[in-house]
């Protein structure tokens, strides 16, 4: 594990990570995030920008996660397609 420190609306934080270019990545995207609804918004308070942030990645969360249950129905029909073609192939 390594342990690395990164900043974050002017704050720094320590992590202790196997992945240390994961969480400086994350960080990275996390403070475009937060600039861009700083400038978006005109927003100083740094509880309201993370609030804002929040929303926003959730609202993303939740649209990945219905993007994944779709996939998973549309392989489950394809699934079932292939398996039924295979089938009359097979007793043909």
């Amino acid at each position: 594990m390594v342990s690395l420190e990164v900043e974050i609306l002017g704050k720094k934080y320590r992590f202790r990570s196997d992945n240390p270019d994961k969480i400086t990545e994350c960080a990275s995207h996390l403070n475009s995030l937060l600039d861009e609804i700083t400038s978006k918004y005109g927003i100083i308070d740094g509880k309201d920008i993370l609030v804002l942030a929040a929303m926003d990645l959730t609202d993303k969360l939740f649209q990945l996660t219905e993007e994944s249950r779709e996939m998973r129905h549309d392989m489950q029909q394809l699934t079932r397609q292939i398996s039924a073609f295979f089938g009359e192939v097979l007793n043909k």
